[in-house]
């Protein structure tokens, strides 16, 4: 049985205090998936055998594109960005997984050659295509850990449910790692979810899993339920509970958790024969649907949307007075800014039909964006400050006369606009359309980062519609200016 094995009791966090005299604004609970085991390429397990966990698929059952493309064409459906936690061994082109022998079961004898085909690219450029719908995760080399000498295996890759593994040995698997996808140009994952979900967390301890985590790059983590430490080392850790069976083909739950991820697996996510795969692609995007329509969550855009918005909840004061939203974002935690974990706010207003958010102003000034849903407005606010603030709505049937339309999977960071220009602070995920609002006919678009590029733009009054790059499949940040003239000249 695969089973989640943590070393340590942990800390249960506080919750969000909100008070409210209407039921047409709130602060939802974010919903997320992430989804364990991507990079197979064979598909049926080798641990009676001595070799590792895999998908617990039939024998045979090989691992194509196909079964990239259904997590993609969920994303898009769902207009969500699926955290896709990897195994990344059998795509091992150059045999490195041969020197650093704790991370397979043939040691420095390791040959993956049998394995290598023109396929690898073509599925692993797909991935990169795609960062708008796939976050790439770290998940493991080869999921298990094996004995150096003995080559006997243990569970798991990252820590041992009996005993601490070495670190400068956990070191050298996160070396494998990148050295593996530095091969496909591969940007360091920013969110892990450890194999098994062993973790070793000792908060006196430098050399524990979040410490070995936060030292790489790697901002947020998610565990089994009663898990919950904030942060451990630098690294932001949340709760998961189970949907499915792990190695259940073609299954989706009915229901979803009271935590903000829900564990899966990709064998969930597909069918013994890939060409059916769409059918629990339906299932699945049903699920999400089924979360929207829930009026205190919401389905998150992203994995650093939905940590943030955990955190507003975790540590502000809100209060809710008809459309009038009081935060009082003073007790939120130093390390929250300085480990760059709080981003958007979002609150949900149910619409009636033909309604929308008229105006929104946060003490007197923007928003940073705005999208409705399934019937709900969706109000994105910028980072808060340690201190209070009042976010004021109005509604009608008209809409807002200026704003960014986020119906993509990025983060809007900052909005500003003016009868001749506007700004927009973005962290960009792969390449996406981006629309904005404007109160003026754009004649200039332009970046202050050469690596997120502005690939071209259309304006149909009074929408600016720009499709645009991030570098950096992990989130490319910059500030991305609108000029124009106003429509009184």
């Amino acid at each position: 049985m695969k089973t989640a094995i943590v070393l340590r009791s942990i800390i249960a966090s506080a919750f969000l205090f909100v008070t409210t005299e209407s039921v047409g604004v709130n602060v939802p609970k974010p919903m997320a998936i992430d989804i364990d085991d991507l990079g197979w390429k064979e598909g049926w397990d080798l641990h009676e055998s001595g070799g590792p966990y895999r998908l617990g698929l039939p024998r045979g059952r090989m691992m194509t594109l196909e079964d990239y493309e259904v997590i993609v064409s969920i994303g898009k459906a769902a207009g969500v960005r699926i955290k896709c936690l990897f195994i990344m061994s059998e795509f091992d082109r150059s045999n490195i997984c041969a020197q650093y022998p704790t991370t397979n079961e043939h040691g420095s004898d390791w040959d993956n050659s049998a394995l290598v085909n023109d396929s690898d690219f073509t599925i692993m450029d797909y991935v990169k295509e795609n960062a708008a719908h796939i976050e790439f995760g770290l998940h493991g080399v080869r999921h298990e850990f094996w004995d150096a000498e003995t080559r006997k295996p243990s569970r798991a890759e990252w820590a041992d449910s009996q005993k601490k593994r070495p670190y400068d040995v956990l070191w050298g698997h996160m070396e494998c790692f990148k050295k593996l996808i530095d091969e496909y140009g591969i940007d360091f994952p920013k969110s892990v979810r450890t194999a098994a979900a062993n973790y070793y967390y000792n908060p006196s301890d430098p050399e524990d899993s979040g410490a070995l985590m936060h030292a790489w790059g790697v901002k947020y983590a998610c565990l089994p339920p009663n898990r919950e430490y904030v942060t451990d080392h630098g690294l932001m850790v949340l709760m998961r509970t189970g949907g499915v069976a792990w190695d259940a083909p073609n299954s989706a739950p009915d229901h979803y958790p009271e935590t903000e991820f829900m564990t899966s697996h990709w064998t969930n996510f597909v069918a013994l024969n890939p060409a059916n795969n769409h059918q629990a692609g339906d299932k699945w995007i049903r699920w999400f649907n089924k979360v929207k329509d829930d009026p205190d969550r919401y389905t998150a855009k992203n994995t650093a949307q939905l940590h943030s918005q955990f955190l507003y909840r975790k540590f502000s004061d809100i209060s809710i007075t008809g459309n009038t939203v009081r935060i009082d974002n003073s007790k939120m935690p130093d390390w929250a800014y300085e480990l760059d974990l709080l981003g958007n706010l979002l609150l949900k207003h149910k619409l009636r039909a033909g309604e929308h958010v008229s105006s929104a102003s946060l003490n007197a000034g923007p928003i940073a964006s705005y999208y409705e849903e399934r019937g709900s407005a969706h109000i994105v606010l910028p980072r808060l400050e340690k201190k209070k603030v009042t976010l004021t709505l109005t509604t009608g049937t008209s809409d807002m006369p200026t704003y960014v339309l986020n119906d993509g999977t990025y983060n809007v960071q900052k909005f500003e606009s003016s009868p001749d220009g506007a700004l927009v602070g973005l962290e960009m995920y792969g390449t996406q359309e981006v629309k904005v609002k404007l109160l003026f006919e754009p004649h200039e678009v332009t970046s202050n980062n050469a690596d997120l590029k502005i690939k071209g733009w259309r304006y149909e009054a009074p929408f600016i519609s720009m499709v645009i790059h991030g570098q950096n499949m992990q989130g490319e940040m910059g500030m991305v200016s609108i000029k124009g003239f106003s429509t009184g000249q």
